[in-house]
């Protein structure tokens, strides 16, 4: 069987060597651009994408895309766009090779894909907003840390999250192990907008997120005033996010380069006016002042 084999190839490539020749050459090549091609999911979640609306393209991640793709030249970068309850779920699937900016590491993602060991964003914790009104109720003073287990326990609250997204170990083990009844979770499209306006009409008494989505969607509904954002005692002050790709040859890869690409240019100004840019006036010179000793991961 194998000198059969033997026979027939040494006839096609006597017969057809020029027609063989393009086909290895056009299989190489698309090998070489498949490597040199980085797919990002990316999805409509202000402000880290903006999708529409006057600063639309302005988005934290999508701005931390593009300094990267000044560092690699020589890569082509790609978007698909996805729904952002689904992207995990696309970028565990090993039949394809995705990259995801500014995510947590926690070790269930740890199991299934690969990431850097530099930050991609560097932010403010995540944080709760709820209504002033609700707020000076309860006796709390804007700005100051408050106890999220508390608030759940104590008082009964009733919390909005968007579905299936981590906020790190300790803020995730609290919400994991609240009482269902005290958590409202949402799907799809523009979950945190329509979050906030559950918010605004008490049919929610808080949120969690992060500083600058709270006042990037109070500023655009015009709720700004109505709305006070508190710092989560249970969690550090700063939160670090990782590319993470698919885990996959062609992810490894691409890890690597990220991860070298990362280092260059979060010591630079242009990194640390992205990572500024949507946080609330009065909380930009705590991110600054931590971004020029801790631009990197512990």
């Amino acid at each position: 069987m194998n000198k059969v084999l033997i026979n027939a190839v040494s006839f096609m490539l006597r017969r057809y060597p020029l027609i063989l020749l393009l086909g290895f050459v056009h299989s190489l090549t698309a090998y070489a651009n498949e490597r040199q091609t980085i797919r990002w999911l990316v999805f409509d979640f202000a402000p880290y994408y903006i999708m529409s609306d006057t600063h639309q393209g302005e988005g934290r991640d999508e701005q931390t895309i593009a300094l990267l793709q000044q560092q690699l030249p020589d890569y082509r970068f790609d978007y698909v766009h996805i729904p952002g309850s689904r992207a995990i779920h696309e970028l565990s699937n090993p039949q394809n090779t995705y990259c995801i900016l500014s995510l947590y590491k926690t070790q269930r993602r740890l199991d299934k894909l690969l990431f850097t060991n530099n930050a991609s964003t560097v932010g403010l914790s995540p944080a709760l907003v709820m209504r002033k009104e609700l707020a000076n109720t309860l006796g709390l003073v804007e700005g100051e840390p408050v106890s999220l287990s508390q608030l759940l326990a104590e008082q009964g609250l009733r919390l909005g999250l968007p579905m299936n997204r981590s906020y790190g170990k300790e803020l995730d083990h609290i919400i994991n192990h609240s009482p269902r009844g005290s958590l409202v979770t949402r799907p799809g499209k523009d979950v945190l907008a329509s979050l906030t306006y559950m918010l605004i009409k008490e049919r929610l008494d808080m949120l969690v997120g992060y500083p600058s989505e709270h006042y990037y969607l109070a500023s655009k509904m015009g709720v700004k005033e109505q709305m006070a954002i508190f710092p989560i005692a249970e969690v550090a002050p700063i939160s670090h996010g990782y590319v993470g790709c698919s885990n996959t040859a062609l992810g490894s890869e691409h890890i690597d380069i990220i991860d070298s690409a990362l280092e260059k240019i979060t010591t630079t100004d242009s990194f640390q006016q992205v990572m500024m840019r949507w946080l609330p006036p009065q909380l930009k010179p705590r991110l600054q002042q931590q971004l020029q000793t801790r631009l990197k991961a512990p």
